[in-house]
């Protein structure tokens, strides 16, 4: 008899042995920072910078975000966003799109790449409250594509031998590549420094740096960057 309560017990809780198994496969989410495709590249008072990598096939591990964000598509992708607390969508994403992700609670979530190309995304994390770049009044730019109370994004294309007029950022910012080449960094004082710009490689970019670039590579670099407010 104390076998068959405790078996009924049992059946009572987990409404079914197939309904416990489904509660054991569902772990918890982990920190975005415990992720393994997340690799962390970059952290401040003020942002973390993630890239991220996830091969064709591949699903993250269930994890969370506590803070709003920013993402750089970096390749054509398929995926499927699957929310702890609802169905899974699909989103085929484009190559050097800019979205914003307002996290105003906890969410947890894991995404799976069901398409045929990895899925290469930056994901900039913004740690601190809006307002630190108050003194700063930005000027109207046609190289906008996103832009709200938190960040304002920038898409900068230069062809190959095109240069920037010599030019001075006046917020905290994230550049981010998209394209890769070989460009040319001038400062006011006229030294100059040529560097091998990778797809994905983050750079933090503090108020103030003034510079000039030109592309002395053979093919069009793409940059994207993400001025923090």
């Amino acid at each position: 008899m104390r076998r068959i309560f405790r078996s009924a017990a049992l059946a009572m809780l987990c409404g079914s042995l197939s309904a416990c198994g489904a509660l054991a496969a569902t772990p918890s989410a982990v920190p975005i920072e415990q992720e393994p495709a997340h690799r962390l590249v970059l952290q401040n008072e003020y942002a973390r910078v993630f890239e991220v990598w996830l091969p064709p096939g591949n699903s993250t591990l269930w994890h969370v975000h506590l803070h709003d964000g920013l993402s750089v598509r970096l390749a054509d992708a398929t995926i499927e966003d699957q929310p702890k607390d609802g169905p899974a969508e699909a989103f085929s994403l484009r190559r050097g799109q800019v979205s914003y992700g307002a996290t105003p609670i906890a969410r947890a979530h894991r995404v799976r790449n069901v398409g045929e190309s990895a899925f290469h995304i930056v994901y900039v994390e913004l740690l601190s409250p809006p307002g630190i770049s108050a003194g700063h009044t930005a000027v109207p730019d046609p190289r906008v594509v996103l832009e709200n109370d938190r960040v304002r994004a920038l898409r900068r294309i230069l062809a190959p031998g095109e240069s920037t007029d010599m030019h001075t950022h006046g917020s905290r910012a994230v550049g981010v590549p998209v394209a890769a080449g070989r460009l040319e960094i001038s400062d006011p004082e006229g030294a100059t420094r040529t560097v091998e710009v990778k797809v994905g490689a983050a750079q933090w970019i503090e108020p103030g740096t003034t510079h000039r670039l030109k592309n002395v590579g053979d093919a069009a670099i793409e940059i994207v960057d993400i001025e923090i407010k």
